[in-house]
């Protein structure tokens, strides 16, 4: 039998990592409703009904970052680096691009926007949620481009520096946070500048790694990237159903929101605290999705679509167990966490 290309230590190796950073993503927006947790629960709600529109903007670019994770393994695989370098400039640029004019318009059009889906909430709350999303929407070129740096850098099976990166920008975030809020009282406004500042940060320093010659992968002179449309949809072939179909739940969960928001804030901000603790669950899910599509994505470069099937099911049970644990520790310890 031909050997395995990852070996049960390798894949801890590759998982232990993604399943931290997946915990410190999640703790970024987490943050946000603690610290402003002492603002009021019009100050909650505001943050919890822009996160609704946040995550599904991010799990679009999540989608398409993954697209080009599958692609980039696959070069790798077949051993092809300049192609997986090249594919990963196009990553960068049309990311780059689709996430700018989001942001655009996310600013130019935020007051209809945030008055369609949650016209009928309290002045207080909109007027904070105003001043959250301006900064929120900033952000999303800096989201976007760090997912594509990290899943740049977990397409060549390193998934330990996008998680050291997560904890410097998440502390970042949290001394902001403080900052920001406690000590300045600019409040909602205040929290979501600290966390644009983070993620900021956190793009700047994985965009910068990848410079590094002794990657596989390595990107310079991004001002010297040009569009190559036989290349990006490659990409878009399959980050953009994957962005569908992440995109059609998130949906659902902006509509039940919605119909939330017209039972009152206390409501809303009930609302926003069990989405945070629910997210939680999801956490080896979605850390293990990741190793996942990098290392079947090498396997079938390298033409071993046996070893891809095996990969496949042994990681797939592997997350079963995962999330049934995770969300056994879960049921007891929610009321505690709640009080939290």
């Amino acid at each position: 039998m031909k050997q395995r290309r990852f070996t049960n230590k390798k894949l801890i190796a590759l998982m232990l990592p993604l399943a931290v950073d997946q915990l410190l993503n999640s703790f970024m927006g987490t943050v946000d409703t603690l610290v402003v947790s002492n603002l009021g629960s019009a100050a909650i709600s505001a943050v919890s009904l822009v996160d609704s529109i946040n995550i599904l903007v991010v799990q679009a670019f999540f989608a398409l970052a993954s697209g080009g994770t599958v692609v980039c393994s696959h070069y790798l695989g077949c051993e092809k680096k300049e192609r997986a370098t090249n594919a990963a400039r196009q990553l960068v640029f049309i990311t780059f691009a689709m996430s700018l004019v989001i942001a655009i318009a996310c600013h130019l059009f935020s007051n209809q926007l945030l008055g369609v889906i949650f016209g009928q909430v309290e002045p207080a709350v909109m007027d904070n949620a105003k001043k959250y999303f301006f900064f929120s929407a900033m952000s999303y070129p800096f989201i976007a481009l760090y997912d594509d740096g990290a899943c740049i850098l977990r397409a060549q099976e390193n998934s330990k520096l996008p998680m050291q990166i997560s904890f410097v920008a998440n502390g970042i975030n949290v001394a902001l946070n403080l900052i920001f809020v406690w000590v300045l009282h600019l409040g909602v406004a205040g929290s979501s500048a600290a966390t644009m500042i983070a993620r900021a940060f956190a793009m700047v320093v994985v965009l910068y790694k990848l410079r590094n010659p002794k990657m596989k992968i390595q990107l310079r002179d991004y001002s010297s990237i040009r569009p190559e449309w036989e290349e990006i949809k490659r990409i878009l072939h399959i980050g953009v159903p994957s962005g569908i179909e992440n995109g059609m739940f998130q949906f659902g969960k902006l509509a039940i929101q919605s119909t939330v928001s017209l039972m009152g804030t206390a409501a809303i901000a009930a609302n926003a605290v069990a989405n945070t603790l629910a997210s939680w669950n999801n956490l080896p899910g979605m850390a293990i999705n990741l190793a996942l599509v990098s290392v079947v994505s090498v396997c079938v470069g390298a033409g071993e679509y046996g070893q891809a099937r095996y990969y496949t099911k042994k990681l797939c049970r592997a997350a079963v167990i995962g999330i049934s644990c995770i969300s056994a520790v879960m049921f007891f310890a929610v009321p505690t966490l709640v009080t939290f």
